[in-house]
């Protein structure tokens, strides 16, 4: 009686509808976490699991809120660098100009990079002179790591 009732409890699972997610099954998912209040880290893997790519960015909808600034503070970012991919994991420092990163300004654009033996760091934003100037996406590389393709 007891294998009769197991097997009916799993074939009901089987037959019930599917969760309304099976809607955007089309598209590709991306996998995020909140590392600080309303900061977004999202990782990309390689084929056998390993992290090869984050990126940090702005939340900019929660709990019923829009939040319409995108920077995040330089220093926010470099603490969730080190967090994240601490010294030891990085490698030496492989580009040196007597700091950590170096700034490339392009029109009212801001690159700034720090390279090390096993990963890359780059902090991209705004350099106006406005309000909305600062710091908006970093995204950290793996050199040695290929990201898997994604599947949609």
């Amino acid at each position: 009686m007891l294998k009769l009732l197991s097997v009916v409890s799993v074939a009901a699972l089987l037959l019930l509808p599917r969760p309304q997610s099976d809607k955007f099954s089309r598209y590709r998912s991306v996998e995020a976490y909140e590392v600080r209040p309303g900061i977004l880290m999202m990782p990309r893997y390689t084929n056998d699991g390993q992290v090869c790519e984050i990126t940090l960015e702005k939340h900019h909808y929660s709990n019923g809120t829009a939040y319409l600034g995108s920077t995040i503070p330089r220093g926010t970012f470099i603490e969730l660098a080190d967090e994240l991919v601490p010294q030891s994991e990085r490698g030496q420092q492989t580009m040196n100009f007597g700091k950590e990163y170096m700034s490339a300004y392009g029109g009212n654009s801001v690159a700034t990079f720090a390279e090390y033996e096993n990963v890359s760091i780059e902090i991209s934003g705004i350099a106006s002179p406005v309000a909305s100037a600062g710091d908006i996406v970093a995204v950290i590389k793996w050199k040695k790591r290929t990201c898997a393709t994604p599947s949609h």
